[in-house]
């Protein structure tokens, strides 16, 4: 009798040990709690100067937030910088990014991520050390940017007074290059007119902020046309400022432009 409780004794202890070694696995460990994912084309723009700064998020998946930013607006640094920003969004949605030192400075950009990833709230940078110190810290303005993407109608108008009509089909790429910017793909259409043989195709492109240029080929004549301005914040109307033409019958031409999708 005293065998068979020893052995009972230890076959429950046994049984005890391996299914604490199971839980350990993880097996039936809860996830660990991570903050909204950030991802897109967005500016973080203060009220006290002109400066305004453009972000593309490259890697925003859970915790660990990655960007490239630029900074416009400011002779500190030329806008041609990349500035390489690290850093996290807590369980609580806080995001707190660090920059690598660019011309001696470190910029520190924090806020309060809204619950679906499309807004900052209580946004703030700090700038210190090195050339840009001077902006030093301030309470910004965060603004995401929705994809361009669709087919956009309107007419550029030249020198003239002019109107020429414009139909364009546009997409956005979803994640930024290298530099932190995006880019577009599309064709334009331009009925009826004198200035391309065939329909023009985008060749170059740049989207950064609330900023773009495109570039379309005609490859019936080789006319270029190209274009920049601003776009809202809801990618439904493009503010072309500057739009020219090079080569073919309307070499020359140029004029600003409303693009409505």
């Amino acid at each position: 009798m005293q065998n068979r409780s020893l052995f009972r004794s230890l076959a429950a202890a046994i049984g005890g040990f391996a299914l604490a070694l199971l839980s350990g696995c993880g097996t039936v460990n809860p996830n660990m709690a991570v903050g909204t994912a950030l991802s897109g084309n967005w500016s973080f723009a203060s009220a006290n100067n002109a400066a305004i700064l453009n972000t593309g998020f490259t890697q925003g998946a859970y915790e660990t937030v990655s960007a490239v930013a630029r900074l416009n607006g400011v002779s500190c640094v030329s806008p041609s910088t990349d500035i390489l920003l690290t850093g996290s969004v807590t369980a609580t949605n806080q995001m707190t990014l660090v920059s690598a030192p660019f011309s001696g400075t470190v910029l520190t950009l924090k806020g309060d991520v809204a619950a679906d990833g499309k807004g900052i709230a209580d946004a703030s940078w700090n700038f210190a050390g090195g050339n840009c110190a001077a902006l030093g810290s301030a309470s910004v303005t965060a603004t995401a940017y929705s994809n361009i993407a669709g087919t956009y109608t309107g007419s550029f108008t030249d020198a003239g007074g002019n109107p020429l009509a414009v139909s364009a089909f546009l997409q956005e790429t979803t994640q930024p290059n290298q530099d932190g910017q995006f880019s577009l793909s599309g064709t334009a259409s331009f009925p009826p007119n004198t200035c391309f043989v065939d329909q023009p195709t985008m060749t170059q492109s740049m989207v950064t902020g609330n900023l773009l240029s495109m570039t379309y080929t005609d490859p019936g004549s080789g006319a270029v046309l190209t274009a920049s301005g601003t776009f809202n914040s809801a990618a439904t109307q493009l503010t072309i400022s500057s739009w020219s033409i090079a080569g073919g019958s309307c070499d020359g031409d140029s004029g600003t432009g409303t693009l409505t999708e």
